[in-house]
């Protein structure tokens, strides 16, 4: 019963410290960050910079995640949180769809603030900002969806607790610095909508990465201009 106790007392405490960093060096991205980069980088600078933060922020989150891990190597870690595992291929169709449709939903939003923007353009800027951001949203998933529902599998919760916290936790960080209900409960959909993804794959990250990465490799450098 104390191994029990204190295990669930270890995972949840893991939970927090990594809430915490989402909510101090992500969140700021949805809100001064971008703000603070206008004021002296151009509008390709300012979006280049966000990106490039959204990697340091999640690749020293990632740190402390392996830190608790630490006694399995980068591979084996990888491996654990789901990154090439097998999936159903149900789940691979429903991240692709879901891809497609979120993108469009930004691509949409983005007409709606600026009818004459030209989302069919590829350039090298545009390019660079989509790889950068598929490869951060990747990151992202490794710890919002592999990391915090492994380690509340790991504690036996509920298939709905598994969705429900890193649902929350994801909308929490993305509007905390600028919050509206709206903006929450978009991002609690999608959050629910990926760990979904994520559990009807298997616990693999395939699906979620087409639900998640496919929308940036559409979207950039549009979504981030969003923030």
């Amino acid at each position: 019963m104390n191994t029990t106790t204190n295990e669930k007392s270890t995972v949840w405490r893991r939970i927090a410290i990594v809430t915490l960093l989402l909510l101090v060096l992500v969140g700021p991205n949805f809100g001064p960050l971008p703000h603070l980069l206008r004021e002296s980088l151009s509008l390709e600078g300012s979006i280049t910079g966000v990106l490039i933060w959204f990697w340091v922020a999640f690749l020293i989150i990632l740190a402390v995640v392996y830190r608790m891990n630490k006694s399995t190597s980068i591979g084996e870690f990888l491996t654990s949180h789901g990154l090439g595992a097998p999936s159903g291929i149900g789940a691979n169709i429903a991240g692709l769809i879901l891809g497609i449709v979120w993108a469009l939903l930004f691509l949409s939003s983005i007409l709606q603030f600026d009818p004459d923007a030209n989302i069919t353009q590829i350039n090298g800027f545009r390019i660079l900002t989509a790889l950068l951001a598929a490869g951060g949203a990747l990151l992202e998933d490794l710890i919002t969806r592999s990391f915090i529902m492994n380690q509340l599998h790991k504690i036996g919760s509920s298939k709905w607790v598994q969705l429900v916290v890193p649902a929350l936790i994801f909308a929490l960080y993305h509007t905390v610095w600028g919050f509206n209900v709206f903006s929450f409960v978009f991002s609690v959909v999608y959050g629910l909508l990926l760990g979904g993804l994520f559990l009807w794959g298997k616990r693999s990250l395939t699906p979620v990465i087409l639900g998640h990465s496919l929308v940036v490799l559409i979207a950039e450098p549009f979504a981030t201009m969003l923030i």
